[in-house]
C-alpha cells in the first residue's frame, strides 16, 4: 500500500471508531446561537445524512456502511468554522479533539481520495436541504419537539453502531474503500442525469 493510502486508512480509521462520539459536537452546533443560521443548518443536514439509511454493506467490510460518513462529518465540522460568523472561533476552540488536525486530516484525504473528495465536499452545499422522516433542517432547528426527535434517534444510531477499534483495526486496505466511494460517486451522477 502506498504511504497515502496508510495514512489515509489510519486516519479513516479513527473517524469511524468515533462517528458517533463526534456527532455530539455536531449538536452542539446546532444550538449554539453564537453561530450563524447558515453553519447550524449544516450542522444539522449533517447529523440528518449521517442518519439516513444506506444500502447494507457487506458482511465482511460493515466499515463501507459509514466512510461517506465519517467524511462528510469532517468536511461539516470545517464548514461550520467557515460560515459560523464571529462565534466560529471560539466554537472550534471548544473541541480541540475535532478540530486541530481537521485541515491536516482533510489533505490527507484529499490526496488519496482526488475526485471522490471532491464530490464530497459539494455534498456539504446540499446538506441545509436534508429531510428525514419528512422534516427539514428547519423544522430539526426551530422545533424543539423535533429537534428532541432527532436527538433520541441519533442515541439509537450510536447503541446500535457496530464499528469499533477492532473491527476496523482488521481493514488493511484502502483501495476499496476508494472504489467503494467511486461507485457512490458514478450512481449519484446517474441520479443527477
Amino acid at each position: 500500500m502506498s504511504e497515502n493510502g496508510e495514512r489515509f486508512l489510519a486516519t479513516l480509521g479513527g473517524y469511524l471508531v468515533s462517528l458517533p462520539y463526534d456527532m455530539k459536537v455536531l449538536f452542539e452546533a446546532t444550538s449554539e446561537e453564537n453561530l450563524d443560521r447558515r453553519a447550524r443548518e449544516i450542522a444539522t443536514g449533517t447529523i440528518i445524512h449521517i442518519l439516513t439509511p444506506k444500502d447494507a454493506a457487506p458482511p465482511d467490510q460493515p466499515h463501507l456502511a459509514y466512510v461517506e460518513d465519517a467524511i462528510l462529518l469532517r468536511l461539516g465540522l470545517r464548514a461550520i468554522t467557515t460560515h459560523g460568523g464571529e462565534g466560529a472561533a471560539e466554537f472550534a476552540g471548544r473541541f480541540p479533539e475535532q478540530y486541530e488536525q481537521l485541515d491536516s486530516d482533510l489533505k490527507i484525504f484529499a490526496d488519496y481520495l482526488g475526485d471522490c473528495f471532491r464530490w464530497l465536499e459539494g455534498k456539504v452545499a446540499h446538506l441545509p436541504r436534508c429531510i428525514y422522516k419528512t422534516k427539514n433542517v428547519a423544522k430539526y432547528l426551530d422545533d424543539e419537539e423535533a429537534s428532541e426527535f432527532l436527538y433520541e434517534e441519533s442515541l439509537a444510531f450510536s447503541t446500535e453502531y457496530e464499528l469499533d477499534e477492532e473491527t476496523v483495526g482488521r481493514v488493511k486496505r484502502a483501495e476499496p474503500i476508494r472504489q467503494h466511494l467511486q461507485r457512490r460517486m458514478a450512481e449519484d451522477a446517474k441520479r443527477i442525469t
